[in-house]
């Protein structure tokens, strides 16, 4: 073999070259740059809950080695905050370049309460798109909109164009849109590059993600994504809802609850609420320890009025997640109003004045009519006296 081909061959393997099918084509490392799929601000209304499954067992580990995913996940799952999100509608974009290959859109939404009929599971993917990038590779995004698809098989997309919206389509119960990757059926994970459950992998990359995309996905251990007040004990589904997105706390109310809700709590790990008084006393600080185990959970905390009533303003709560050595994790703050119930209505008084403003509003046009009238400044269609004091 002469030394030129030898070159040729050496380059070709430095840069990541290999022989498919007998033909030399040539991948680079990693073999796509993707995007984030999702028009959201990270942390703010949207969250990464789950990465990619890289054990081969029945556990799961996620590519950090812990395990904020489930066994067997080939994808990620990017929730959103509430309901009301949906209905206003966050794009799906193209995490690259590349040609549609393949639509679903006719699934329903899974309204009010996620899968409605156990005996009849939905398709998994709900309503979904898929798109081939080089060298075969593709990405898949699921649990569309129904009816939000804007794209059909065959178009071609670029990267960061929108495709659809995140929806509550095929096997889910929270609003999210889950993400893969693949390459002749085989799945990767974009955060390290590694293929799924594969004792031995043929390949493995450097992660997928853009430089930009990749400095914005920070990993946490638990993800917090909602925190309120309510004047009821809440449940998942009136969180979900948005139930008390806008609600009005009066300074009458019994009690209020503060809570949290979020993804991967762990058993016996502790949630600390702080609040504090518009005048900055504490009102109540206190712990509650995590019970269950569940990938989505919440938490709340009931707080009585001391007095007859709440002081009205504006009131201060610091939430911190710990885990049980007190180790923090998580930090969120935010206020809430407490108002002053409206003074009563006095009718009568308000009748009074009505008329009244309405008797000046009339003697005032009485006025300005004499006035012109006295200059000689009325049109010749308002010669005739037509107001007089008192009528």
């Amino acid at each position: 073999m002469s030394s030129r081909i030898l070159v040729i061959l050496c380059l070709m393997i430095s840069s990541g070259c290999f022989a498919r099918e007998s033909i030399f084509t040539c991948e680079s490392n990693p073999p796509i740059e993707l995007n984030f799929p999702v028009s959201c601000q990270l942390e703010e209304n949207c969250w990464l809950i789950n990465y990619p499954d890289l054990d081969s067992s029945e556990k799961a580990k996620d590519y950090k080695g812990k395990n904020i995913t489930y066994n067997g996940n080939k994808g990620i799952d990017i929730a959103v905050k509430t309901y009301l999100e949906l209905k206003n509608g966050i794009s799906v974009l193209a995490s690259q370049d590349g040609k549609v290959v393949d639509v679903r859109n006719n699934i329903e939404d899974n309204y009010p309460f996620g899968p409605k009929n156990d005996d009849v599971k939905p398709p998994f993917c709900g309503n979904f798109v898929v798109i081939e990038h080089n060298h075969g590779w593709k990405t898949a995004y699921c649990h569309l909109k129904k009816d939000s698809i804007t794209v059909k098989p065959g178009d071609f997309t670029s990267k960061g164009k929108k495709v659809a919206e995140v929806g509550l389509s095929g096997q889910t119960e929270f609003p999210h849109l889950y993400f893969a990757v693949f390459q002749d059926e085989k799945y990767f994970d974009p955060f390290s590059g590694k293929e799924l459950g594969a004792e031995n992998p043929k390949s493995e990359y450097r992660p997928f993600w853009n430089p930009i995309t990749r400095e914005k996905l920070e990993y946490r251990d638990v993800i917090l994504v909602n925190t309120g007040v309510s004047i009821e004990d809440p449940t998942l589904y009136s969180i979900r809802q948005g139930k008390y997105k806008d609600i009005e706390i009066m300074q009458d109310e019994p009690e209020i609850f503060i809570w949290a809700h979020g993804f991967h709590f762990e058993k016996n790990d502790l949630i600390k609420i702080t609040l504090r008084s518009p005048r900055q006393k504490t009102v109540m600080e206190d712990y509650i320890k995590v019970n269950s185990g569940k990938m989505e959970d919440i938490v709340s905390f009931k707080v009585e009025k001391e007095d007859k009533t709440w002081v009205p303003g504006f009131y201060t709560v610091k939430i911190n997640y710990l885990k049980p050595d007190l180790k923090l994790l998580y930090t969120y703050d935010f206020n809430f109003e407490i108002k002053s119930p409206p003074e009563p209505v006095d009718e009568e008084k308000e009748a009074r004045e009505k008329l009244l403003k309405k008797l000046k509003l009339q003697r005032r046009k009485v006025i300005i009519f004499h006035k012109l009238k006295q200059d000689d400044k009325l049109p010749d269609t308002y010669k005739e006296n037509k107001f007089e004091y008192g009528k």
